[in-house]
């Protein structure tokens, strides 16, 4: 339940994000589903979810099963086994993420630890189109535009409440499910690749319910739309604090 008491206008929401943070591309909706929608499309190749994330960012609306991911994605959510039979092994040896295999196991059991177990589907839109109420909202962006949405979010509340979680899909989809946080992900090297991320990209993942309050500070908190003009008349009094700013 949102915090107002109401489910925010995605479409509004989403055009209010997408022009005051000058996004490349739309905010991603996404929902974890027990039976698959049946007003959506199947993604109907296999894929990682990096690359499924910037679909939906670039204007996609589809669900998925876990055998569509050929990734530890769909283990890391809680959706099905790994595809890759020895995926200790597989991080150490193949993508080289870890040093060992114990580094890989203590890896391991943190995403395990925050995997949801609500269903065998996953729901991707642009959060303007989206039909569904998402779980959780993805931003791809660069800091500035991530560290605004961090400010917008505690503009009411002073707190910056986040966890910072790798890979992408724990980090950003299962954290925000399974803590209520906003999930932070720099994006590991291989989801970089697989998905095509620019250097300058990050991704945040924004329980769908803290929406509300972010849209609501838009216009009145300086990491909206709000003007800084006052940081301007203090700059002379923050330099030299005792001079007057006159002369």
């Amino acid at each position: 339940m949102a915090e107002s008491g109401k489910e925010p206008e995605k479409g509004v929401a989403s055009v209010k994000l997408k022009t005051t943070l000058e996004l490349d591309g739309s905010p991603v909706a996404v929902a974890v589903m027990p039976e698959p929608p049946q007003d959506l499309k199947r993604w109907r190749r296999k894929a990682t979810l990096c690359i499924m994330i910037q679909s939906a960012r670039r204007g996609a609306s589809f669900y998925c099963s876990g055998s569509s991911i050929v990734c530890g994605g769909r283990a890391h959510l809680g959706m099905a086994q790994s595809p890759v039979r020895d995926l200790e092994g597989f991080l150490v040896h193949r993508e080289k993420l870890v040093a060992s295999r114990e580094a890989a196991h203590r890896l391991l059991d943190l995403t395990g630890e925050r995997a949801p177990s609500l269903g065998g589907y996953l729901a991707f839109s642009p959060l303007e189109r989206a039909g569904f109420i998402p779980d959780v909202v993805l931003f791809v962006g660069t800091p500035l535009q991530i560290g605004r949405i961090l400010f917008l979010d505690a503009f009411e509340t002073g707190e910056i409440d986040t966890v910072h979680g790798e890979p992408l899909c724990s980090g950003v989809i299962a954290v925000p499910i399974t803590t209520g946080k906003i999930g932070i992900s720099f994006l590991d090297i291989a989801c970089r690749a697989f998905g095509r991320y620019k250097a300058e990209e990050m991704v945040v993942g924004v329980p769908y319910d803290r929406l509300p309050r972010i849209v609501a500070s838009l216009e009145r908190s300086v990491a909206g739309s709000a003007r800084p003009n006052f940081i301007l008349k203090l700059l002379p009094r923050i330099i030299n604090p005792g001079r007057s700013g006159s002369g």
